[in-house]
């Protein structure tokens, strides 16, 4: 022509944007009522999670259910110890055919004795210590079957090696310097559960004097092999008169809040949660929640919850280069492994979008199908949102065409490569130094978003060169969307344009089809389109993250610590090979729009137990 997110859609019942939950929207009371039935070191961690769980924590009630119920005694200076099991004189500890020390959840000093098999059982303690006055009692703390961590959320205990303990049973005994004996003999029982085994009571009547016991449990009947028995420890406590006949308290035995609200419950209340932050701090609270929270796909339900548009492309991910779904064992660690860097992907993509709505989603400008007077009238002016900057005007306008159906589109590259797209704005130019001051709009606009077929190389000169030639062909990029046609006014504003749904775009391309035209030009009575400016609302991929696409549309997401958070997430190809070999990839042909392929393995810590 001649010249001299928002977000996603409201609830329909209200028309505002949905209420975002979270864990801190329970109450204290609520927070406190779960807390009182988890473990003390489970409590600690659940308490870092937010001011809500923090302050519940403090709750008296909370805590009281974990103490033994003569705290308030031993609280007036009475006492209550616990030996290991490593202070204990055990034969044949040394030699691992029979004895072993193996680590576990189970016990507070980590670690317990394991006997596999021997014939002559003999455990031997002693200790001397000024007791306050009062009567004790003496108890050992063992368990039928081999203790291990917790797996899948369900706690294991192998049974395999038990043997021998029906036929005769086992004496324990224990002297007091005092000149107070006890003897007792029980079989043990109760197989895959830790058991307090009494072994006696005595009386210290005198605090001020060092008061020395020993102690041990002894099976020596060598007509026949034992095996498959934990050692944990041996507890001496006050007691009240007749607490030794009261349930022993069994806090290494506490259920997590998993175990004590069952499966179905805990799904139901994490996949509420629609904060990413979190479903990961939730899985940071011990081992069973981690293995919970993975094995369910948590991570990627909350992801397909916030970017629905995807779940209709979501494709099975390859394992070592097998399509076929693997069903989930215990013992499978083939599909462990692939469920856990499915929990890293979806993890990093639900967080790696960034929370805000931008309204600056694109970066740069490509290529227009043609430009009247260039560089003048460049596709490049309707990056800036003003029209005109002192008596300069700034827009886009295509060639004039008598046949007023002729198309023209414009071609953006965005700021990610991957981005979820729900706006885009377009502003006709409105042409105040002609007569009339007429507005060249189209009468319709239609968008499209993919990836280039090749590299995208737009270093100064090519990129000059290009927007001078017009020489981007529509068959050069893979258009992996395309919206309807929206009607455009033939009025001089930002014409919002509200997207049906949330696009995915992957590669980070857009391209806007301008349709029909609708002003003729007085001077040469040809119709034009002008453009003054384009804007793409939407969620970017943090600058940490980046998107590789190949020639046959299977991606690579990226990922790189290293980068600074306001860094752009684009780079250019000289730029990308200086830093490609720092970047650790997390998956390799995610989706069906991110292709299919093998997923590269990948380090994931899991919190302590």
């Amino acid at each position: 022509m001649g010249t001299g997110f928002s977000g996603f859609p409201a609830e329909s019942n209200g028309g505002s944007p949905p209420t975002k939950r979270s864990l801190g929207d329970l109450t204290e009371n609520c927070v406190s009522s779960i807390l009182m039935h988890l473990d003390p070191l489970e409590i600690c961690r659940l308490a870092r999670l937010n001011r809500a769980f923090r302050g519940a924590s403090w709750a008296d009630f909370v805590w009281e259910s974990k103490l033994p119920s003569n705290y308030k005694f031993l609280m007036s200076g009475k006492l209550c110890m616990a030996i290991s099991s490593k202070a204990l004189r055990i034969t044949g500890i040394d030699d691992r055919r029979y004895w072993n020390f193996i680590p576990t959840e189970e016990s507070r000093f980590h670690t317990i004795a394991y006997l596999q098999q021997i014939w002559w059982v003999e455990i031997v303690g002693e200790i001397e210590l000024e007791f306050p006055q009062g009567k004790y009692g003496v108890f050992f703390r063992l368990q039928l079957g081999k203790a291990s961590n917790k797996r899948f959320g369900r706690r294991v205990c192998n049974l395999d090696q038990v043997h021998g303990w029906d036929i005769k049973p086992v004496r324990f005994q224990m002297s007091v310097s005092n000149g107070q004996r006890a003897i007792s003999e029980c079989y043990l029982h109760e197989a895959g559960n830790w058991e307090h085994y009494h072994v006696g009571d005595f009386v210290v009547d005198n605090p001020n004097t060092p008061t020395k016991i020993n102690f041990s449990m002894i099976q020596i009947d060598c007509t026949h092999t034992k095996g498959g028995l934990c050692v944990d420890s041996v507890l001496i406590c006050f007691l009240l008169e007749g607490f030794k006949n009261c349930n022993m308290p069994k806090m290494d035995n506490g259920r997590d809040f998993i175990q004590w609200l069952g499966p179905d419950m805990s799904i139901k209340i994490l996949t509420h949660l629609d904060d990413p932050s979190d479903l990961v701090r939730a899985s940071s609270v011990s081992s069973s929640w981690h293995r919970f929270v993975i094995e369910h796909g948590l991570c990627k339900q909350l992801f397909l919850k916030m970017f629905p548009e995807i779940s209709s492309a979501t494709q099975i991910i390859e394992v070592k280069n097998m399509i076929e779904p693997v069903k989930l064992s215990i013992d499978d660690s083939t599909e462990w492994e692939r469920l856990k860097r499915d929990h890293r992907v979806y993890a990093f993509l639900a967080r790696g979008l960034t929370p805000c709505i931008s309204k600056d989603c694109i970066s740069d400008s490509i290529s227009a199908s043609s430009t009247d007077n260039y560089p003048d009238e460049s596709i490049q002016n309707t990056l800036e949102p003003r029209d005109r900057v002192g008596f300069r005007a700034l827009y886009w306008s295509s060639k004039g065409e008598g046949d007023p159906s002729v198309p023209e589109t414009l071609i953006y590259k965005l700021a990610a490569k991957l981005c979820v797209v729900t706006e885009i704005d377009v502003q006709p130019f409105q042409a105040y130094f002609q007569l009339g001051v007429p507005i060249y709009s189209p009468k319709a606009v239609r968008f499209r978003m993919g990836y280039p077929r090749t590299p995208l190389i737009l270093d100064a000169d090519i990129k000059q060169a290009l927007l001078a030639a017009h020489s981007w062909m529509d068959d050069e990029f893979v258009w992996t969307y395309t919206s309807p046609e929206f009607p455009m006014a033939q009025e001089n504003f930002l014409q919002k344009f509200k997207l049906p749904e949330p696009v995915l775009c992957i590669g980070g391309i857009l391209q806007v089809e301008l349709l029909g035209r609708v002003q003729r030009q007085e001077m040469d009575g040809l119709y034009y389109i002008c453009v003054s400016h384009v804007q793409v609302v939407g969620q970017l991929l943090l600058p940490t993250f980046d998107i590789e696409v190949d020639p046959l549309g299977k991606c690579s997401l990226k990922y790189n610590p290293e980068t600074h958070c306001c860094a752009s997430s684009t780079q250019s190809t000289e730029g990308e090979a200086s830093t490609h070999s720092r970047f650790r990839t997390f998956t390799e042909r995610l989706m069906q729009l991110l292709g299919n392929g093998a997923v590269e393995d990948e380090s994931d810590e899991e919190p302590p137990a």
